[in-house]
């Protein structure tokens, strides 16, 4: 799996400017780090999903990006961040994006090997939106995680039964990105230029912090089978991340899960490829 090491790269480099002159790595106002974070699951599901590759192949899935879905029990609506999806009519035309060419929009760094891996993979064109096969919801905490668990647990607990109660067939997947550093540069607490006033730092007691924010997410529900509620695959990623400029790093010790943990990133992304073969090989 080499989606972690380009979510990483990618989001270690400084682009997103504020009013105020400084130039930050994650802005909580920005979709840059989930764009990045759903980019790298579709580079790996199409890697490691051959099946997915053939639809690909054969015009029946594309992609969609940012797109609304229905509960149709609630009306509750939520924004998937990713979906693999059919186009929304037989010959319906593409919106002339690619996944390659979001490569660039998304800020995608990758390495020789990774960009050889990429002119490999069939072209996914980005198309109107059909019927749903997966989607995705990205979230990250990056500080006072503490504070923001409830509304993280809310929220992804709304999302997978926004996309059951839209498509019951469609895979429910979520990627939850975890900080674990003990300091973070929060934009909210910075509204001035740090180059002349002193930053602000967030002090955070880790690895407590990240160790409660990971059992709050392991709490959020799965399902085995249609119908059930939860969601169908979960990963959750710890990161070593300042926003100050220096390198963001996987971060691998307690209390990221491990490789036999069903929640570890390589194994969300073996589930949601053998629950694709599976639900959609007559497709």
């Amino acid at each position: 799996m080499l989606g972690l090491d380009i979510m990483a790269r990618s989001i270690s480099e400084t682009a997103i400017a504020d009013k105020f002159g400084n130039v930050w790595q994650y802005h909580s106002q920005s979709d840059r780090h989930s764009k990045i974070a759903c980019w790298a699951i579709m580079f790996d599901l199409l890697k490691h999903c051959p099946l997915l590759r053939q639809h690909v192949v054969a015009g029946k899935v594309g992609f969609g990006i940012n797109h609304e879905m229905r509960d149709f029990q609630t009306s509750r609506k939520k924004v998937l961040d990713l979906v693999v999806c059919t186009p929304r009519k037989a010959g319906d035309a593409r919106l002339n994006k690619t996944f390659s060419q979001l490569a660039e929009e998304c800020g995608i760094h990758l390495t020789p090997a990774e960009q050889a891996d990429l002119d490999d993979l069939p072209e996914v064109p980005v198309v109107a939106v059909g019927n749903v096969n997966i989607a995705l919801e990205a979230k990250a905490t990056m500080t006072a995680h503490i504070k923001a668990l409830p509304r993280l647990h809310d929220e992804l607990d709304s999302s997978h039964q926004t996309i059951h109660g839209d498509t019951d067939a469609a895979i429910a997947a979520a990627l939850v990105t975890i900080n674990a550093s003990g300091e973070f540069l929060s934009t909210s607490n910075n509204k001035h230029s740090i180059s002349e006033q002193p930053a602000k730092w967030n002090v955070e007691p880790q690895p407590k912090a990240a160790d409660r924010t990971v059992a709050k997410v392991r709490e959020i529900r799965r399902r085995s089978k249609p119908g059930d509620q939860g969601f169908d695959a979960v990963g959750i990623v710890l990161v070593d991340f300042r926003n100050d400029g220096s390198p963001c790093t996987i971060w691998t010790k307690p209390p990221a899960p491990t490789s036999s943990d069903g929640d570890n990133y390589a194994n969300m992304i073996g589930r949601i490829a053998t629950l694709y073969a599976s639900k959609f090989a007559a497709f």
